[in-house]
């Protein structure tokens, strides 16, 4: 018995302050070993340990493996009968032997089920029974998987989520010798033994042949370079958020991302992942290529959105959902008067009168009003197409590329034009031919604003403007 309770010491000393006095908790039981370990501890805590709490048993009956699955519930039921517990017994139909990734979907069937039933209760946490040698194969499965130092930091003994692992430092067989000394039974399932899931292979198999052939505890090693890796990361954490802090915006510069040297597919990934994208390791590692290697302009699809290089940034560009995007042919645009072009942004003609005004922002442009009165035309880019600066006529795509607007949106900006000749790409360049000079009677403000509403499409900016077509 003395056994028994070093064992309820050595998890009331792992646990620390991670649980408290009256606490309420939902325990994960299966009917195995590990988790009547957990829920006999945790009792125990509160007899011996001066640790009282709520618990409250959850068991989900995947209904897989038949009678053995329904003797399993009812054994549950009882000991939590016997326990003086509430029990939450149920079964899922949404899974078969034939399901893919049975194992994970599975998991995740038990966690929404006990994060409802920590829900339904008021529960702080929702505690589990995985040991030690739970840890080891996870690590080793996430590195058979390419994971990285975060990923093979494995798993933690308290989750922001509120699962707790109150028998993470513990061994799977001191578990069996608790429950033994205690004279508690428990039920084995069969499937813990069937060579078809990846976890049982490294159980019964990779694992004992790894420390015979080593003359190690392995199990040991690998939970020991989690906690090592879990220190570094957080580390880690502490440099990317002060790295990350330093960006300007929503953007991040090529230089931040080259200047942290093997560092910097971490600064990317952690980037990423702030804006919603997982990227894998193979994605990561191109994008570092593209900062390091490639042009002023290009990309990568990551999980259904685009990270795009532009110039001495990175940024990433979203597709429009939602707004019926169709194609848009040339508009007209009376001068004076307006056109709203349906993604977002209006163009608007203003004859001025009086005193000259000068132009508010990029966005606006005071033009002579005798070079643009009529009728405009809004028009997508056309190759070829060239425009008259002070210096002379020049391509647009020069003019761009001076501009500093990557390659992939310059097939989506706004060019005015009156007749064949463009008078103005809003936000980039104004044609020379209509700028006012000393002999200029009346002059029009051309202006450039977004609407509070969009009814299609989408609208890009970075530091200029333009309006996607299409």
């Amino acid at each position: 018995m003395q056994r028994g309770y070093a064992f309820e010491a050595q998890v009331r000393r792992d646990v620390g302050d991670l649980i408290v006095s009256g606490d309420t908790i939902v325990v994960g039981v299966s009917g195995g070993p590990d988790s009547m370990a957990l829920v006999t501890v945790l009792r125990a805590l509160g007899v011996r340990h001066d640790l009282p709490l709520q618990l409250c048993i959850a068991h989900l009956n995947h209904g897989l493996r038949g009678a053995a699955a329904d003797r399993d519930a009812e054994f549950v039921a009882a000991r939590a009968a016997d326990w003086g517990l509430p029990a939450f017994i149920e079964e899922t139909k949404g899974l078969s032997p034939g399901t893919a990734n049975l194992e994970e979907r599975a998991r995740e069937a038990r966690h929404r089920f006990f994060v409802r039933i920590a829900r339904e209760v008021g529960a702080r946490h929702v505690a589990v029974g995985h040991t030690l040698d739970d840890q080891a194969e996870t690590v080793l499965q996430r590195l058979a998987r390419g994971g990285g130092a975060r990923s093979l930091a494995g798993m933690e003994m308290r989750r922001e989520d509120g699962v707790l692992r109150p028998l993470l430092r513990r061994r799977r067989a001191e578990c069996r010798r608790y429950l033994e000394d205690l004279g508690q039974s428990w039920v084995e399932d069969a499937s813990n033994l069937d060579a078809r899931f990846t976890r049982n292979r490294i159980r019964h198999d990779v694992l004992p042949r790894l420390a015979a052939e080593l003359g190690v505890d392995v199990s040991i090693r690998l939970a020991a370079l989690a906690d090592d890796l879990r220190v570094e990361s957080s580390l880690a954490d502490l440099w990317l958020d002060q790295a990350l802090a330093a960006q300007d915006g929503d953007t991040l510069s090529v230089a931040a991302v080259l200047g942290a040297g093997p560092a910097g597919g971490r600064l990317l990934h952690r980037w990423l992942v702030e804006r919603g994208l997982r990227p894998g390791r193979a994605q990561v590692e191109a994008l570092v290529r593209l900062a390091a290697t490639g042009g002023p302009s290009g990309g990568l699809d990551v999980a259904g959105a685009r990270v795009e290089r532009r110039y001495d940034v990175l940024t990433v560009r979203r597709p429009a959902t939602g707004m019926g995007a169709r194609d848009v042919g040339p508009r007209r645009w009376p001068a004076p008067g307006a056109v709203e072009l349906g993604s977002g942004w209006r163009l608007s003609a203003e004859a001025l009168a009086g005193a000259v005004e000068s132009a508010d922002g990029p966005r606006e442009v005071i033009v002579d009003a005798a070079q643009v009165e009529g009728e405009l035309t809004v028009r997508p880019l056309r190759r070829g197409d060239r425009i008259r600066l002070r210096a002379g006529r020049r391509k647009l795509s020069d003019v761009f590329t001076d501009a500093r607007i990557p390659r992939v949106e310059r097939a989506g900006l706004a060019v005015v034009t009156r007749g064949a000749d463009i008078v103005w790409v809003p936000g980039v360049a104004v044609a020379y031919s209509v700028l006012p000079g000393s002999g200029t009677q009346r002059r029009m403000r051309l202006r450039a604003e977004r609407l509070d509403c969009c009814t299609w499409g989408s609208v890009v900016e970075t530091q200029e403007f333009w309006v996607q077509f299409g």
